[in-house]
């Protein structure tokens, strides 16, 4: 779990409980990962005795993309302020200890230069009285406005870290290999930064610059902050606009998530750039006026368009790694998600009505068009059903209620934009498609014996040979794609049954599914469905607030407050025992998904 995050588009960093640096992430937000599976960590000496951060009392908190630490230890009053820095890759921390006595701070660097360990050269520069880790042409600089008082490098196995802890370092100048660096400061007030860039004279510049004026360049970046936040009293909405901004990339790719702990389970993680997430962060955006920044993600998304989208992206725009076999494509299916094609042409009409912006339209809608006849081309002919592709969850292959409800959104959205442009015969095309997958969703997915539409069918040759009908949350996507109204007696049935079934009664919140095994935590999971979701629980809160019952819907949105950690960061799931986070914290999409609840209740 991450405690804050901070970033400029490029350079992104990531703190864990301890305050310790576990993620740097640059040049894209996403890759590389130059702190990948090291940690940072910061001790204090104070007349003759040492404490990492770890042993020390703290709190932490965030305003914007400002991070602040507080501590307490051996009488002294320790306080970090980080942000990266706008227009220079750097990221900045102000120093304020209070106390008597004698006072250093000592900075451990554990750089994995490209998320590789090894082939690095670890240096410490004279002329500019700073430590330098290397490796082609990536360039990290550790430095401060004030004279170093001591530093060292070596290898990382042979006792860099341990030299730190009697407040003497070594001094020795230069080490490769798999390496290591310590910098000590013997004041009480100072800053501190890591400057990223891809030669040395780039980082010794920017050095040079953050040396001479420090403090306008904290109050600068101070100032940009606090104007975001400024402008969203509710205070978890305005961390969360800032939280959605430190995952979107200057190239317009948005990550999912930036948190490596998640590595410890699947050897993988979510700093990728999945269509279906970055839409409903960029339409989460777009609801409160932020269109000019998600316009990068629009353009990136057509361009990988072609004419739908693969399972996921790297962050750098080339293709991500997958679970999907290829040999899920054949005639009837097909290895992708196609909820996540049709959720972007949703979102991007969402964007054009919020900005008009008519010079993206003149070079969107060859791309519209490709991806809209690919998802009315894509159907059984017989049953009029999207034909099988894998679940949102990434874990189904078959026709899913959800995927259907997006498709149907994603039409819709498409003859909107031919409409628009006076393309009639497009328009008309789409319509009747999405009009067909909502007469099939009724058709062969509602179970009148049940009440309630089914998870998943399985066709073959125009016929339905396999129903799964286990409750799922997804099936709020009926309501969330506007396939019907909130208060059709299908919709209502279903939101019923998935709210008695799924509702997580120990702590409260939404489970994704019946019998959802994903990062269960220990403890005994008798009647209980699975951990409670941020996105699911506030899918259900959009629902509510569209069917006008607001005082519930504000009730869920508290349920999701409640969860957020101190800094403001809310996680993927939590735990059904104690609430505490569980998988990636912050998660993009729970951030997103509470905004656009937060819309949905007029409460923006």
């Amino acid at each position: 779990m991450r405690s804050a995050i901070v970033g400029n588009g490029r350079l992104t960093a990531l703190f864990d409980g301890d305050y310790y640096l576990r993620d740097l992430y640059f040049p894209y937000v996403g890759r590389y990962n130059h702190a990948f599976g090291g940690v940072f960590k910061v001790g204090v000496w104070h007349d003759g005795r040492f404490a990492w951060l770890e042993s020390m009392e703290k709190e932490v908190a965030m305003d914007g993309l400002v991070a602040r630490m507080t501590a307490r230890w051996d009488g002294l009053e320790i306080a970090f302020e980080d942000f990266v820095e706008l227009s220079r890759n750097a990221l900045i921390r102000r120093v304020d200890i209070e106390g008597p006595g004698l006072v250093r701070v000592i900075f451990y660097h554990d750089f994995r230069i490209m998320e590789a360990p090894q082939a690095d050269t670890a240096v410490y520069d004279p002329q500019n009285d700073a430590v330098i880790h290397y490796k082609g042409d990536f360039w990290f600089l550790a430095g401060s406005s004030h004279q170093l008082y001591e530093y060292t490098v070596g290898r990382r196995d042979q006792g860099v870290l341990e030299d730190c802890e009697d407040g003497s370092l070594a001094k020795n100048p230069v080490a490769q290999g798999s390496v290591a660096s310590a910098i000590s400061i013997a004041y009480p007030k100072f800053y501190y930064w890591i400057i990223a860039g891809r030669s040395y004279r780039e980082v010794v510049e920017a050095h040079l610059e953050l040396r001479a004026r420090p403090q306008y360049y904290e109050a600068r970046n101070k100032g940009y902050w606090r104007a975001v936040v400024e402008r969203h009293p509710r205070r978890l909405l305005a961390q969360s606009v800032a939280v959605l901004m430190a995952h979107m990339g200057d190239n317009g790719a948005i990550a999912a998530s930036l948190d490596t702990d998640i590595l410890k389970f699947n050897l993988d993680t979510y700093a990728y750039l999945w269509p279906r997430d970055a839409s409903f962060v960029a339409a989460a955006l777009d609801e409160l006026g932020y269109t000019a920044l998600t316009k990068k993600f629009y353009e990136l998304g057509l361009q990988l368009l072609a004419p739908y989208f693969q399972h996921k992206y790297n962050v750098d725009g080339t293709l991500g790694s997958s679970w999907h076999p290829w040999t899920a494509r054949s005639k009837k299916s097909l290895n992708i998600q196609e909820d996540e094609t049709a959720t972007f042409l949703w979102a991007l009409w969402r964007y054009f009505e919020k900005a008009s912006d008519y010079d993206l339209l003149k070079r969107a809608y060859p791309r519209v068009r490709d991806a809209a006849d690919f998802l009315a081309r894509f159907r059984d002919e017989r049953l009029g059903l999207p034909l099988e592709s894998y679940d949102l969850w990434e874990e189904r292959l078959g026709v899913h209620t959800y995927t259907a409800a997006s498709v149907y959104a994603g039409l819709k959205a498409a003859a909107k934009f031919a409409g628009f442009l006076g393309e009639e015969e497009d328009a008309e095309r789409w319509l009747k498609a999405a009009e067909e997958v909502k007469a099939a969703m009724l058709n062969y997915m509602f179970d009148k014996a049940l009440g309630h539409f089914v998870r998943t069918v399985r066709i073959d040759d125009g016929k339905v040979i396999d129903v799964d009908k286990a409750l799922d949350a997804s099936l709020l996507g009926i309501s969330i794609f506007g396939v019907f109204e909130p208060d059709d007696p299908h919709v209502v049935s279903t939101v019923k049954a998935v709210e008695s079934a799924l509702w997580v009664k120990t702590v409260g919140g939404l489970a994704r599914y019946e019998g959802d095994l994903y990062q269960r935590v220990p403890g005994d999971y008798s009647g209980i469905p699975g951990n409670p979701w941020i996105i699911t629980t506030m899918w259900l809160a959009q629902y509510y607030a569209a069917l006008g019952d607001l005082a519930k819907a504000e009730d869920l949105i508290g349920w999701a407050e409640s969860a957020a950690s101190p800094a403001g960061l809310l996680p993927e799931q939590v735990s059904p025992f104690d609430k505490s986070p569980v998988s990636v914290q912050p998660l993009a999409w729970s951030h997103a998904e509470y905004i656009r609840a937060l819309v949905a209740a007029h409460l923006v």
